[in-house]
């Protein structure tokens, strides 16, 4: 069940206005609020942040968390902020498809809310799917008025792909649970007040049925933050050490044991949000980057532009053909498999137009490019390996034998 439809399931929205008057309704507003692509305020890539010290990466988050966080104020308070949610989980209670106009709107300006794609889009799917009305009231409305940001806490130095082994321990204490652990290559954790976390709470011989999932609140003390410096001198991911965090009993979102089945959820909504990403568009970014070093009468290079335009094209019509409602077979895997392959052979392809200034990384030209380039890996092994993915497409989504 998406987002929107189990959110819809529960509001009424016989009152709402009707699609017509709402969408003009939507694009004046972003008219007159949003800023331009391509205009200085434009922060529709400001997810992407890099920085040669943890301090400057450091600073440059902070600075993308505060755009976004205002930017989905502002969302908020003009009642366009997931407005499908009910209303006690801080939406309008409207039709499902009143998240679409919104989306399918900002997605046409210099804006972006990818920064909180964990607390948007992945914690509500897990809440909606799992979680209890009291659950949805108390952790929904400080995400959609742009209060609270969210990380994951999956993978682990010895579980990374393998998440039914998880050893993270959960155990039982007065009025919750005590979480000691640790996990790694999780994305924004400095910036998140809390974390989706999947942890042992019976014996490790029980493998998955020994998971459970909680909502951990990451500002308070046993729980220790270290960055990860990658090789395209971000900080993107971090370990995160907990020794005896604790977690009141609300937090704890579905069955006691249940946390595989939560994480299927968790990890389809993950796949689906980046393989819907619209922030990077790769091939109108090289299409511009082509006509900047006048190379558009190159017959190689314009050959290396359509295969990016038909790549992205591809990725736009599965992703329309899922909002509308038609079944796409492990839809979540396929968007996201679509999107990491395009990710890396845009950026080749960039490369391969800029030639030798691709190995200039102060370049204003090339730099955001290698910056990508370095990061595509990072694209292929987050939300589950492209292995994982194909798996994940041939067994669930075309039923073949394991």
């Amino acid at each position: 069940m998406s987002i929107s439809s189990a959110a819809g399931s529960e509001a009424g929205s016989e009152d709402f206005e009707d699609r017509a008057t709402f969408t003009a309704r939507v694009r004046a507003w972003f008219e007159a609020n949003a800023p331009r692509r391509g205009s200085a305020e434009d922060f529709s890539a400001v997810h992407v942040v890099s920085g040669q010290t943890v301090e400057e990466f450091n600073e440059r988050e902070e600075h993308a968390v505060e755009v976004t966080r205002n930017w989905q104020r502002k969302l908020y308070e003009a009642g366009l902020a997931s407005p499908s949610w009910p209303t006690e989980c801080g939406g309008q209670g409207a039709p499902e498809w009143a998240d679409e106009v919104v989306l399918a709107e900002q997605s046409r300006w210099g804006v972006s809310t990818k920064m909180f794609a964990v607390g948007l889009e992945m914690a509500p799917a897990v809440l909606f799917g799992h979680g209890s009305a009291e659950q949805r009231a108390h952790y929904l409305p400080p995400i959609v008025r742009g209060e609270q940001t969210w990380c994951q806490l999956l993978s682990e130095p010895g579980a990374g792909s393998d998440l039914a082994n998880v050893q993270t321990r959960a155990t039982p204490v007065e009025g919750g649970w005590s979480v000691s652990g640790q996990k790694v290559w999780t994305s924004h954790a400095g910036g998140a007040e809390y974390a989706l976390l999947i942890a042992r709470t019976g014996t490790r011989e029980e493998g998955r049925k020994g998971l459970s999932c909680f909502a951990l609140r990451m500002t308070q003390p046993g729980i220790d933050i270290r960055p990860l410096r990658q090789m395209s001198g971000g900080y993107h991911f971090n370990e995160v050490f907990i020794d005896g965090a604790f977690i009141p009993e609300i937090g704890l979102i579905g069955g006691l044991g249940d946390g595989w089945l939560v994480l299927r959820t968790m990890l389809a909504s993950e796949r689906a949000a980046i393989g819907g990403g619209t922030g990077a568009r790769s091939s109108t970014q090289l299409i511009g980057l082509v006509r900047r070093l006048g190379l558009q009468d190159d017959e190689g290079v314009r050959e290396i532009v359509a295969a990016a335009v038909i790549r992205e094209r591809t990725l736009d019509f599965t992703r329309f053909r899922i909002a509308a409602g038609h079944r796409v077979a492990a839809a979540g895997s396929v968007t996201k498999l679509l999107y990491s392959e395009h990710a890396r052979l845009s950026s080749e392809a960039a490369m391969t137009v800029l030639g030798l200034a691709g190995t200039v990384a102060d370049d204003p030209e090339s730099a955001p490019w290698i910056e990508r380039l370095l990061f595509a890996p990072g694209l292929r092994l987050g939300g589950g390996t492209d292995e994982i993915q194909r798996n994940t497409i041939a067994e669930r989504g075309l039923g073949l034998p394991r």
